[in-house]
């Protein structure tokens, strides 16, 4: 029953809703068969990070005081009950997709992947060639017998293990066990086998490893082998969850008792009790911390299996071209022209790499500012940076060591920054620069010229073709001004408390005016509503969890705005309950592309403003990062966003509405035809293309 005292739906549970509706993708006969794959991949992937970063919460939830969790309304062993249920339920389904839709699917368009199965004599030579080749020099086998092993063997977090159980040919009586690293670097999770009998075949590399643990166990006889992974890096996110008061008291509680976040083991199915014991007396895992999961470990690399065919795959998309940059040799003198918003994947994203490498060599370019939020060695954007700074530029970086990035890789690149005079400053806790932003300052005759990149998704990955994003590339002066504003402000590294009143009006700044703005736009909403005005609240998001924000839709549903969430992950708000939330409509958008975009729209009395942002709505994202949200102020982009956003509001497709208990319901086809968004939005900046440097055309 849902608590109308408390009407938030949990986020655990709506993460777990979330990833249902990436396995319907997957259970989706009208996808290409390796997306569906790919979806199954993403799956695993959120699977695997919902045990890294919600169970460790609920674990120390359990062990805070009863007053702390009654206040937070949290009751975290029946709510482990019901997330173990579900995943399990979900794992079934998972199994059931992959083995009875997929892989039959995969055998009538030629494709065979062996799945628990040996291998015929024709490919049995090719994989003992292949491991004795290639594989056998990566291998770490390792007894666990403690008389063979001068301390206790430990298995490394995110890696992917056999362990072996065999006996020694000239003593039967005793079981032996070693445990044999699968190293999918650097060939990969599957191994391509030659064709056999008019078919592809692929294999995943632990039955390579398990087809020939004779040859790395010479004088033992196997008896059996089955995967296990351990996951340590478990995360304790606390602080970016409540309120600072209490996330201390919890804290501080746990300290008291001793809490220590538990590792987690995932087993493949099948292992026998008596194989966990062994690990549990000899490795010293303790039993609760084992959870079993399907015939094969880390199933996210199914994102990655191999192209063996393109008909497998959607159609290849063109990067449309945006035509405003064809016509002159210079980013600036376009962007000087007018405001440019760049909606990709659709797009091609070389004007962003142009403004990079163009600020770099420009005699006139002074000062380079850019939040990188995560360094990565395929961003195109570090070489521009490391050319700039040589070319005698002021070069400044935001950047986060990510720990799921590669840390000794981010080390590297920020030492050849920084040898090039690149000035880098690291995030600090609570002060983590989210946003998406860049500013260039050119020195003219007639004074100072400011550019400005403000975007939804991080330059590490704009590159990748994947994920939905749009990008902002302007010179109005209030938006570059507050722009410089924040990036000074950002140098002192210094609290938001102690600048409270830095004059952001045009630009909204988390810790400093978003929230608020984002309340007295709504306000606005509500109060044109009583008074018979035009009005109406879209907003188009990955994740909704601020109570003080979704207390506002409420207000605003109840006041009889129409208001429609578009939410890509978790959502707090629950939508239908009667004189609550029954005039607000919240749908789940899952296709061939990420949804990374967030998108705000409020009607106005007809003068309708959108701001965009690389923003979600929680505790996080508004208290302990700084992130930036900006309007769109050119009305022929305004009018391309509005596109954008009809065509997911209207999306009969690939969206899915959520009921009072987030069930994903599929929408019926209606009258209107079908329509998906992302081939809208595809054809959108076809028409973009077409129409020229004509900025009068309607979209």
């Amino acid at each position: 029953m849902i608590d109308v005292a408390y009407p938030y739906f949990d986020t655990n549970l709506s993460w777990l809703s979330n990833n249902y509706r990436l396995l319907l993708e997957a259970n989706d006969e009208t996808v290409p068969v390796r997306e569906r794959l790919r979806f199954l991949g993403i799956y695993a992937y959120q699977t695997k990070e919902f045990y890294r970063v919600r169970i460790p919460n609920l674990l120390a939830m359990g062990e805070v005081s009863n007053d702390i969790r009654s206040k937070l309304n949290i009751f975290p062993e029946s709510l482990l009950e019901h997330v173990y249920e579900t995943v399990e339920n979900q794992l079934r389904e998972f199994n059931d997709i992959l083995i009875s839709g997929i892989l039959p699917t995969l055998h009538e368009q030629g494709v065979h992947l062996y799945y628990r199965e040996a291998f015929v004599p024709e490919h049995a030579a090719f994989v003992r060639r292949f491991f004795l080749d290639k594989l056998f020099r990566y291998l770490q086998p390792v007894f666990l017998d403690s008389r063979r092993t001068l301390k206790t063997p430990a298995f490394e977090s995110k890696q992917l293990y056999l362990i072996v159980r065999m006996q020694h040919r000239e003593d039967a009586e005793e079981d032996w066990y070693a445990s044999v690293n699968v190293p999918t670097e650097p060939y990969g999770r599957f191994l391509e086998l030659p064709e056999w009998e008019g078919k592809r075949h692929v294999a995943f590399l632990e039955d390579v490893i398990r087809e020939n643990l004779p040859v790395l166990f010479p004088g033992y006889h196997i008896l059996e082998s089955y995967a296990l992974r351990v996951e340590r890096e478990t995360e304790l996110t606390i602080e970016d969850e409540y309120p600072m008061q209490v996330a201390q008291r919890i804290l501080k509680q746990l300290e008291k008792r001793n809490f220590v976040q538990p590792s987690q083991y995932f087993y493949e199915s099948g292992m026998p009790l008596y194989v966990r014991e062994y690990l549990v007396g000899k490795v010293s895992i303790p039993m609760n911390d084992f959870h079993e999961r399907g015939d094969y470990l880390f199933m996210q690399d199914l994102a990655k299996f191999p192209v063996v065919s393109r008909r497998l795959d959607y159609p290849y998309q063109r990067p449309v071209q945006n035509p405003e940059f064809e016509e002159t040799k210079s980013v600036f003198e376009v962007i000087q022209r007018a405001d440019q918003m760049l909606h990709l994947p659709y797009q091609s994203y070389e004007p962003i790499v142009r403004f990079f490498n163009e600020a770099a060599v420009d005699p006139h370019v002074r000062e380079i500012h850019v939040s990188l939020y995560k360094i990565s060695p395929n961003s195109f954007i570090l070489n521009s940076l490391i050319s700039a700074s040589k070319n005698g530029k002021r070069v400044t970086t935001y950047v986060e060591l990510n720990t799921k990035l590669d840390i000794q890789e981010n080390l590297q690149w920020s030492k050849k920054m920084r040898d090039a005079g690149v000035k880098i400053l690291l995030s600090v806790p609570g002060l983590k620069v989210h946003a998406k932003m860049a500013l260039v300052k050119r020195k003219v005759h007639k004074g100072w010229e400011r550019y400005a990149f403000l975007g939804t998704g991080g330059f590490y990955r704009l590159t990748s073709r994947e994920i939905v994003d749009h990008a902002l590339l302007t010179s109005h002066r209030e938006l570059t001004n507050e722009l410089e504003l924040l990036f000074g402000y950002l140098s002192t590294q210094d609290e938001p408390k102690k600048y409270k009143y830095l004059p952001f009006n045009t630009l909204q700044v988390t810790q400093f005016n978003l929230q608020k703005r984002l309340l007295d736009l709504m306000d606005r909403e509500i109060a044109n509503c009583n008074a018979g005005l035009k009005s109406f609240i879209t907003i188009k998001i990955n994740q909704l969890q601020d109570h003080i924000l979704i207390d506002k839709l409420y207000q605003a549903g109840q006041a009889g705005v129409p208001v429609h969430v578009i939410v890509s992950e978790s959502c707090g708000l629950i939508s239908g309950l009667p004189s609550i939330s029954d005039n607000i409509v919240v749908s789940r958008h899952v296709d061939r592309y990420i949804e990374n975009t967030r998108i705000f729209h409020f009607g106005n009395r007809g003068n309708d403003e959108i701001y965009v942002t690389s923003c979600d709505w929680t505790h996080r994202n508004l208290h302990r990062r700084i992130d930036i949200c900006f309007p769109i102020l050119d009305e022929t982009l305004k009018n391309q966003m509005r596109t954008v956003l009809r065509n997911y509001v209207n999306d009969n497709q690939k969206s899915v509405r959520l009921d009072l208990y987030q069930n994903n319901l599929r929408i019926a086809d209606d009258a209107r035809g079908k329509l998906r968004a992302q081939e809208a939005n595809y054809r959108l900046v076809e028409k973009i293309e077409r129409n020229g440097l004509s900025r009068r055309s309607e979209i």
